[in-house]
């Protein structure tokens, strides 16, 4: 059974608000993690947003245009990977 949507909102703002960065995967649209996104930049948290790259389709200006968002472009699950470790170096 589904939690009631107030209760996943509050789970997720405080999961952002008690993180340290916040990785994204911006691939696919979503409006939770979009709202995530700007709750971490808002909050003055870094966020690394992973963006694999389609023929069809462009990632959002809000996400790249994002003051406190670091956006990199990855083929692999390894490049993922390693952008991810260098954050948390």
């Amino acid at each position: 059974m589904q939690k009631p949507a107030r209760e996943i909102w509050q789970t997720d703002t405080d999961w952002v608000s008690e993180a340290d960065v916040l990785i994204a995967g911006v691939t696919t649209p979503s409006l939770g993690v979009g709202y995530e996104i700007a709750k971490a930049e808002e909050w003055g948290k870094p966020v690394l947003a992973l963006y694999r790259p389609q023929k069809d389709r462009r990632l959002s200006a809000m996400v790249l245009g994002g003051p406190g968002t670091t956006v990199v472009e990855y083929e692999t699950l390894g490049e993922a990977t390693q952008h991810i470790e260098a954050l948390l170096r």
